[in-house]
């Protein structure tokens, strides 16, 4: 995973998406999503969330969608691009040290965390440095899907990141409303 982080990234990247979650407006029309059995509605996730970080003013100085970078070409990839989900800097960071964050989401938490491994594998073979110059500060999946036991999902995530050879830094697994949970790595 390429990083240039201190030990707490991973935390800024979940406290930003927890405050993002933690809106009256997400929360009803994901309780709604659950009521009428909508699937699909990443790309929901992810505008809603670049709405969010557009108004944060107070602690993100830039956000960015789909942003574009070359992967590693010591990977076996095939694809020699990708686009990140997600990206933003905060206040009082260097100007080209972004987090980026890739989003998935399934009902089924199984479904959903191998969907956030298979992006791993892709996301983390990103250059340290975009087209544009900007450079990762650290990377992460972020995945919601309907909630089940933290010892379910610990245990099926370190089946999953076993066999997709992917180490993890540690891992957030927090409630967001009645029927679904935040899985961030």
């Amino acid at each position: 995973m390429p990083k240039t982080s201190t030990g707490d990234d991973l935390d800024k990247i979940a406290d930003v998406l927890l405050e993002f979650f933690d809106n009256k407006r997400v929360i009803e029309a994901l309780d709604k999503v659950h009521k009428f059995g909508v699937s699909g509605w990443e790309k929901w996730w992810q505008v809603e969330l670049a709405l969010f970080l557009s108004h944060a003013d107070e602690k993100i100085a830039e956000w960015d969608m789909e942003h574009p970078f070359d992967t590693d070409r010591r990977t076996k990839l095939a694809q020699t691009r990708i686009s990140l989900d997600i990206g933003f800097r905060l206040k009082r960071y260097a100007k080209d040290h972004w987090y980026f964050v890739e989003l998935k989401q399934a009902d089924d938490y199984r479904v959903c965390i191998d969907r956030m491994c298979k992006d791993a594998k892709k996301v983390f073979s990103a250059r340290i440095q975009s087209f544009d110059g900007l450079s990762v500060r650290y990377i992460a999946c972020a995945g919601v899907f309907h909630g089940v036991g933290e010892k379910e999902v610990e245990d099926y995530l370190d089946e999953a990141t076993d066999r997709e050879d992917i180490e993890l830094d540690g891992f957030y697994y927090e409630n967001l409303c009645e029927g679904y949970k935040l899985l961030v790595f």
